[in-house]
């Protein structure tokens, strides 16, 4: 499934759903097609990752997109011939939309309350790595992996603009991340997948301070989305050793600035969760990052004297199996 979190013309809060094509199934709304137990739970993405209701789980959340289904005839939106159902139209039943066009709704991060973001530098290459400590900036052990906490409460979404610093330079990031949806602590690697509830994309924005980068974790924002792509839509994506192989671009301004595989990740998401589980719990909710990959920002293809971002600029991370990820760049006049 794709997860996501949106929110309608009229409300105010995140509601969960499920993309399908370019409609989106309101978990809350269609909930009463399974069970009246399911209707009345509550149905945003925080709560549906941490079990809080027997019957608002992602296994629940499957049944309802079952339930839509069959309720439409039957007809999966990637499959339906011509002149079955226009998904892009929507369902309602009385007054409720169970079913909404993409276009009606605000995608927000799918995880607009992250529990924790534990940054790890797992997807550059030794040449970078020497690159970015020589211009001051934390990378991570080689030999085991080693991450630091960002700011979990800094979170944007699709679209959402990013909003320049006053007097400091910015950069972008672009990285991968798994979001936890078991509860574990001391997990082994080989368990390890079964803790993952879903992958999304990220953009690691980062205040470039050389000389507080080595004493205080980036501060600004981390951008995630557009979806939460559940592990098994990804599993002919993995090589022999369960490493997803997904390619990841960076565009500025419509301009490709780098790419960069999964594959070569130094760790896998298991040897991470492994790791940041050691002697702790993680909680769902709780998202890993791989860190910023090799040519995934500007520091890395201009050196530490940039071109920085400016107001006016558009930075889009794309994957073909997780989306589009936009971030619009300005200053805070322009944003409001």
């Amino acid at each position: 499934m794709r997860l996501v979190s949106f929110i309608l013309p009229a409300g105010a809060t995140a509601r969960a759903g499920v993309l399908l094509d370019d409609a989106i199934i309101d978990l809350a709304a269609a909930a009463a097609l399974i069970s009246e137990e399911a209707a009345a739970a509550q149905w945003d993405m925080l709560s549906l990752l941490r079990g809080d209701h027997p019957d608002a789980t992602i296994a629940a959340a499957a049944d309802i997109v079952q339930a839509v289904i069959n309720v439409m005839g039957g007809a999966d939106p990637s499959e339906a011939p011509l002149g079955e159902f226009n998904w892009h139209e929507g369902l309602t039943i009385g007054d409720t939309a169970l079913v909404i066009p993409a276009t009606q709704v605000r995608l927000v991060a799918p995880l607009p309350q992250a529990v924790s973001l534990r940054e790890f530098d797992a997807l550059a290459d030794e040449r970078t790595v020497m690159m970015r400590r020589a211009a001051g900036y934390w990378v991570g052990d080689r030999n085991w992996p080693a991450f630091r906490f960002a700011s979990h409460t800094a979170i944007l979404g699709p679209d959402e603009p990013i909003e320049l610093p006053m007097l400091e330079p910015l950069d972008c990031g672009m990285a991968l991340g798994c979001v936890i949806g078991r509860a574990g602590h001391d997990i082994a690697p080989e368990d390890a997948d079964a803790y993952i509830a879903g992958y999304l994309l990220v953009n690691a924005w980062t205040i470039r301070d050389p000389l507080a980068a080595s004493l205080r974790p980036r501060d600004r924002a981390t951008s995630l989305g557009p979806w939460l792509v559940t592990p098994d839509e990804l599993e002919y994506y993995r090589d022999d050793d369960r490493r997803l192989m997904l390619e990841l671009r960076l565009r500025l301004n419509g301009r490709e600035l780098a790419r960069a595989n999964t594959a070569l990740m130094r760790w896998s998401f298991a040897e991470l969760i492994a790791f940041a589980s050691r002697d702790t719990m993680l909680y769902p909710g709780e998202v890993l990052v791989s860190g910023v990959a090799t040519g995934g920002c500007l520091l890395d293809l201009h050196g530490d004297d940039g071109p920085w971002l400016r107001a006016g600029d558009e930075v889009v991370i794309e994957c073909a199996e997780l989306g589009q990820l936009r971030s619009p760049v300005g200053l805070g006049l322009e944003l409001e």
